[in-house]
């Protein structure tokens, strides 16, 4: 999983900024949610016929934050 922030949404668009610099522009359609700027984010790359593992390692992550507290 790749961290990041919202940090424009420009029409039907949001700018994701990356941990390493690196800027993305996602359709707000692709974004779970109600992207607002300055929310955190997260971005899941999965190969075709993968999507399920990456899912998958995303639910355990999010157990994970929030069996942290």
């Amino acid at each position: 999983m790749l961290k990041g922030k919202i940090t424009g949404i420009r029409g039907e668009d949001a700018e994701l900024s990356l941990q390493n610099g690196q800027v993305l522009v996602v359709p707000l359609s692709a974004i779970e949610g109600e992207a607002q700027i300055g929310q955190e984010a997260v971005l899941v790359v999965a190969v075709t016929g993968s999507e399920d593992a990456g899912r998958q390692h995303l639910a355990r992550h999010l157990l994970n934050e929030l069996l942290k507290g």
